[in-house]
């Protein structure tokens, strides 16, 4: 697997882009055939309880997998998996693509990604969208704490490897900018597809599937993250995006059914 990932992920990055483009092609044309109601925005009030008990759900799950972190260790077939395929990736990656991925990693860092989401935050609300914008700053916003609250279950220490080419303080497991990217990208491309322009939509879809593989991937290549970091990052990022975006929806569904309410 080591000898084969640089290989394999340009593949792996357009198969993600051609099945976001294909779901996302089927998904507009069934919105096509709904009501045109289906536009009202979502409340923030309605938008809180959903994103909180998904929260404490996902929390509280996470400490019944402590029993699978265990595997992880030292020691541990899975624990020596990941060493081993960190350690061949290493070796196996041309030295130009790891450089390009040192600098491609910090798209994902906390900085950038902070000032992006408040940035657009802020564009979403002059553009008349504040239920969106709060949607948005919820979701990246939870996501964070989420992550940092699983770093402090699990615990796990980074791979060890010679060449450091990222600064990756902190615990390992599960990875930050996997979940970051995966919610960041997913809901800007939910939010193209509800309010976007409509020749953007297919593109950002394209666009967010191979960012949320491009970054986390860089993690592995960079050897900051171990591949079950990776997975696990991507993993509780797409469990907390279909949270945000199914509270988002259920809050724009009962708010449509209270303004449309048939007179008498």
């Amino acid at each position: 697997m080591g000898r084969l990932a640089w290989t394999a992920f340009p593949f792996i990055m357009l198969a993600a882009m051609l099945l976001a483009v294909l779901a996302g092609s089927l998904g507009l044309a069934w919105r096509r055939r709904s009501r045109p109601e289906a536009d009202a925005p979502p409340q923030v009030q309605r938008l809180v309880p959903g994103l909180a008990i998904g929260f404490l759900l996902i929390v509280g799950l996470a400490s019944l997998f402590t029993l699978f972190a265990r595997h992880l260790g030292d020691g541990r077939p899975m624990g020596r998996m990941d060493d081993a395929l960190s350690q061949a990736i290493g070796t196996h990656t041309p030295g130009w693509a790891r450089q390009a991925f040192s600098h491609f990693t910090h798209v994902g860092d906390p900085l950038p990604v902070t000032v992006f989401v408040l940035l657009f935050a802020l564009f979403l609300r002059l553009r008349g969208h504040p239920g969106f914008a709060w949607g948005w700053l919820l979701a990246n916003a939870g996501n964070a704490v989420l992550n940092y609250s699983l770093k402090q279950v699990f615990e796990r220490v980074r791979p060890v490897h010679d060449t450091l080419l990222v600064n990756a303080p902190g615990f390992s497991f599960p990875s930050g900018h996997s979940s970051a990217a995966t919610v960041l990208w997913g809901m800007l491309a939910y939010l193209c597809l509800r309010i976007g322009p409509r020749a953007l939509r297919l593109p950002m879809l394209a666009l967010a599937a191979a960012m949320a593989v491009a970054i986390p991937a860089s993690r592995v290549f960079l050897q900051a993250h171990f591949l079950t970091d990776v997975v696990a990052g991507l993993c509780s990022g797409a469990a907390w995006l279909a949270i945000s975006i199914l509270s988002a929806e259920s809050a724009r569904h009962r708010r449509r059914a209270r303004l449309y309410v048939p007179a008498g």
